[in-house]
């Protein structure tokens, strides 16, 4: 499944559904270098594999929008993967956060009205009143803001991967700006996003392969996806130039 679009340069770029699922596959080292991966996934409870998986997926990004024909990096530059990784965690940390402060409060909240009904034996009618509906408000708006800034989220990372620069990807009017300037494309790549999410969430059971490869796969496959973004209306930075 392909769309093809104009960028603002004038020449059509495209998005093909089907290459993001199996482009990784092309590389003809993909198995050392998913091994690899896999490791640094299983090591993500320890923080330490996360941020190298986050700055694989950068790297990866930086090279498909450079057009190279084999966008999957090596694995010898542990120093720069891990200064990228740094900068897509904190990208990713910051626009989530809010998120789990308000969920926390939300719990928060539930749990007192749980502590009242114990105390008291009934549900106190101020709670019924006010405090149930408030509760489901709350929710509601939790929901609404995870699933707006899922949406948002490729487009930050995409700026920051054009520009090279950390302040970028919180330009927020700027990132918005190019929502709308390619929402067809942007479109597409959320649906590859979702797809690619929907089978590493069955690896073990889709591949045969285990969770911790198609972890590593799905972050692969979204940093393609930014790559792609990126290259409607970047300046590619010159193969030569994009860490192997």
């Amino acid at each position: 499944m392909t769309t093809t679009v104009e960028s603002s340069s004038g020449e059509s770029s495209r998005l093909d559904l089907s290459r993001i699922l199996t482009f990784f596959f092309e590389d003809p080292n993909w198995v050392p270098k998913l091994l690899v991966g896999s490791l640094f996934a299983f090591l993500s409870p320890l923080l330490i594999g996360t941020v190298f998986v986050v700055g694989y997926a950068v790297v990866l990004a930086k090279r498909t929008m450079a057009g190279q024909d084999s966008p999957l990096p090596e694995w010898d530059d542990l120093s720069g993967l891990f200064l990228d990784g740094l900068k897509g965690m904190a990208i990713s940390l910051a626009y989530k956060i809010p998120i789990l402060v308000l969920s926390i409060i939300m719990i928060l909240a539930m749990f007192g009205g749980v502590f009242l009904h114990g105390e008291s034996g009934t549900i106190p009618s101020g709670m019924m009143t006010y405090g149930l509906p408030i509760i489901f408000g709350g929710w509601l708006f939790v929901f609404v803001l995870t699933l707006a800034i899922l949406i948002y989220l490729p487009a930050a990372f995409v700026r920051f991967v054009q520009t090279d620069r950390l302040g970028a990807a919180f330009e927020v009017m700027e990132n918005i700006a190019f929502i709308r300037e390619h929402q067809s494309s942007y479109l597409m790549a959320l649906l590859g996003i979702s797809v690619v999410t929907f089978i590493a969430q069955f690896g073990l059971f889709v591949f045969c392969i285990g969770i911790f490869p198609a972890a590593f796969w799905s972050a692969c496959a979204m940093g393609y996806v930014v790559g792609e973004l990126a290259r409607l209306e970047a300046t590619a930075t010159p193969a030569e130039d994009v860490p192997a």
